[in-house]
């Protein structure tokens, strides 16, 4: 026990000392070691380039190697995986979706209704007019030349003919007269 309370002071002792022997000696380490860094890098930049140089080439064949067998993986994956795929998607789309089939079914059932419709809409129209009778009646010949009025029979002949029906003969010899 004695020596080690003798050991206690000459280590408190020793303490300082190795402190200031510490401090110059890291400080030469770090110098050191920066000097050391400096030569390497002075070492090392010629020979860049003749790595570089040397590199050059082999990367050049690598690549020049690759590019075909790139192409051909990428020929071989649209030939054989990509159309798989495709049709997978189509499939999958088509067991998805069964209305587009009914739609067009109802599109061309809207779009024939409509058609009739109007058909039968513009055959009414025609019967219609077909059967009003004209307003005016137009001279024809002399009398419209000379400005004189058409007499009451022509008048009634001209409207029956441009609507299609044929006047009464009876009716005709009464306005004649």
């Amino acid at each position: 026990m004695r020596t080690a309370q003798r050991a206690v002071p000459a280590a408190k002792d020793a303490i300082p000392r190795v402190k200031q022997q510490a401090v110059p000696m890291a400080k030469s380490a770090g110098e050191a070691v920066r000097h050391s860094a400096e030569d390497v890098a002075a070492w090392a930049r010629p020979h860049v380039d003749e790595v570089a140089a040397w590199a050059k080439p082999r990367v050049e064949d690598a690549r020049s190697w690759a590019a075909p067998r790139l192409e051909s993986s990428g020929r071989a994956v649209t030939e054989t995986i990509a159309p798989a795929i495709s049709e997978a998607m189509i499939s999958a789309a088509h067991k998805l979706d069964v209305s587009p089939a009914r739609r067009r079914r109802r599109v061309a059932r809207v779009a024939a209704i409509a058609a009739m419709l109007a058909a039968a809409a513009s055959a009414a129209a025609a019967v219609v007019l077909r059967r009003r009778p004209a307003e005016f009646g137009y001279a024809q010949g002399d009398a419209a030349e000379t400005g004189q009025a058409q007499p009451e029979a022509t008048v009634t002949q001209s409207l029956a003919e441009a609507n299609g029906s044929q006047p009464d003969k009876i009716s005709d010899e009464s306005q004649l007269s």
